[in-house]
């Protein structure tokens, strides 16, 4: 593969996203170290590179070579509903990253520390 570095692509939805490796982890359910690992080299388990692919609105195979898929798939999924969460979800998704940094830190402070 040309261009294999997942870190690189890593870092940089790291940076468009302005999260901290503590944000990311947290965000993927796992711990910063896992992270610092994944930015010095080491690879992510294809659970992970799933979800930070989701994360960037961007494919596994780009956050793994660096190119979008030219194949078109045939199946299409629905998306599946879960109430109260997709409302929320489908907002949150719509909130500038800087903002949703705030909440999340918003949320931490409400849920943790009182």
């Amino acid at each position: 593969m040309k261009d294999f570095n997942p870190q690189k692509r890593i870092r940089m939805i790291m940076k468009n996203k302005n999260f901290t490796q503590k944000e990311l982890s947290d965000i993927l359910g796992i711990s910063q170290p896992a992270i610092s690992l994944y930015l010095k080299g080491r690879m992510p388990p294809a659970d992970i590179l799933y979800h930070i692919a989701q994360i960037a609105e961007t494919s596994v195979e780009w956050l793994l070579t660096g190119k979008e898929s030219k194949r078109v798939y045939s199946v299409h999924e629905q998306k599946t509903l879960y109430g109260n969460q997709y409302i929320l979800l489908d907002l949150w998704k719509k909130i500038p990253s800087n903002i949703q940094r705030d909440l999340l830190n918003l949320i931490r402070h409400i849920l943790i520390d009182s």
